[in-house]
């Protein structure tokens, strides 16, 4: 029997993704082509977050499913708009600021921008240059 090690070496997310993210957003990878001269499109929508405060483990997981999908568009030559967007409609963000003694406009705008810095940290695939805002 061998007894070699067969450790893995030490993976350094941090500098590895914080690298090929960036990369991406030089190369404006994920931008949207609304009249793009390809002849595939695809338009790739998951639900709009309530920005009643950071996204959790429950978007994770949402938007990791419409992320492969858009990726895999993207690997197959199509043209894809995969916009990002907050649904500040209704109560959640509304109570939210209520219970934080906060206004609801000053409270929406602090998660939003929380939520997008989330999201890009996680390394989705959205146009992060259109945002949509309801």
């Amino acid at each position: 029997m061998n007894t070699r090690d067969f450790s893995a070496p030490d993976y350094d997310f941090s500098r590895i993704e914080q690298k090929w993210q960036q990369a991406w957003q030089e190369a404006d990878l994920f931008a949207s082509a609304p009249k793009s001269s390809r002849e595939k499109n695809r338009y790739i929508l998951e639900m709009f977050a309530y920005p009643s405060g950071d996204i959790h483990m429950g978007h994770a997981r949402n938007y990791s499913i419409g992320d492969a999908a858009a990726r895999f568009a993207h690997m197959q030559g199509y043209a894809v708009l995969h916009p990002v967007g907050f649904d500040a409609f209704g109560l959640p963000a509304e109570n939210a600021a209520i219970k934080h003694n906060t206004s609801p406009g000053i409270w929406t705008e602090k998660n939003i921008a929380q939520s997008l810095q989330t999201m890009k940290k996680m390394g989705f695939s959205y146009d992060f240059n259109t945002v949509v805002k309801t």
